[in-house]
Parts: structure tokens; C-alpha cells; sequence
């Protein structure tokens, strides 16, 4: 399982200190207006980072929403809310990115491939494939790479 982008729109890596995950439309592909995170503002929490291999891009008027994912495996590295921020419509592409947690590297995938805004921001739960990835599936990411050729992790 490999996921190739953690360069946020701004250059830097999402897994650096620091960074994390963000609301922000713009903070992790610019111009996607799509952002997504754990804080109802433009807060970033360091405790977490993602990757992604496919981002959505949405344009109109803006169309935040808060999710209670308590109820998937997301809790099990500790999210409960995930927050979005973007345009109140989907315009291209899907979501599949995995969401790290820094302390430990324990990952859930978040998958979404529908075709309205609705699927990506106000009803995640019923819409997306949230699971969390077993270690020996990896995720395989840049942040992996790099500590493996630092000789922090076998």
C-alpha cells in the first residue's frame, strides 16, 4: 500500500515538525479548495500527517461540515471529529489519502469516490471506506522512506 504525496501545497512535508493535519482549503493541494482535519479552524494538529494519492478539487461558495467519526477506526488513533473545509461543489477527482498518527506511525485509510459534495464533507461517514492499515500492509509513504534510510526504523 503506497502513498507517494506528503508535500503540502506550500513545499513542505505534512509528517515534519510543526506540520500536521490542517482545515484549510489550500494547505494541502492549492487551488483544491478541499482540506480536511481536526479542528473546527486553520489550526494545525501536529499529532497526525497525511498522505494521499488522490486529492478532489471542489469550486462555488464555501461548504464547511463537522463529522463525528467516533464510530469508525479513526478512533482508534485517537480522532473523533474530522473537520472539512471546502466549496460547496465537488468538481473532479476522489479522496484516498491515510492519516498517520506521528507518535507511533498507526494509520487509517479514508477512501471516497462519490461524485457530489455531500459524499466529501457533511456525510463522510456513510460515504467513505474509513480502515485502518495493518503495519505489515504498511502505509508506504516518503516519511517511511526517509526513516529507514536514517536507520530510525529496521
Amino acid at each position: 500500500m503506497k502513498f507517494t504525496t506528503i508535500k503540502l501545497a506550500d513545499g513542505s512535508s505534512g509528517a515534519r515538525p510543526g506540520q500536521g493535519l490542517k482545515r484549510d482549503r489550500d494547505h494541502y493541494v492549492a487551488s483544491s479548495n478541499y482540506g480536511i482535519g481536526t479542528t473546527a479552524n486553520a489550526t494545525a494538529n501536529n499529532d497526525y500527517y497525511a498522505v494521499w494519492n488522490n486529492w478532489p478539487v471542489f469550486s462555488g461558495s464555501n461548504g464547511d461540515h463537522t463529522n463525528d467519526v467516533s464510530s469508525t477506526d479513526l478512533s482508534n488513533i485517537g480522532i473523533d471529529t474530522l473537520t472539512v473545509a471546502c466549496k460547496g461543489t465537488h468538481a473532479s477527482g476522489t479522496l484516498d489519502v491515510v492519516i498517520v498518527r506521528k507518535s507511533d506511525r498507526r494509520a487509517v485509510r479514508v477512501t471516497i469516490t462519490g461524485s457530489t459534495s455531500t459524499h466529501y464533507k457533511a456525510a463522510i461517514v456513510a460515504n467513505a471506506t474509513i480502515a485502518e492499515v495493518d503495519p505489515k500492509d504498511g502505509p508506504w509513504t516518503p516519511e517511511i522512506g526517509r526513516l529507514v534510510n536514517m536507520g530510525y526504523i529496521g
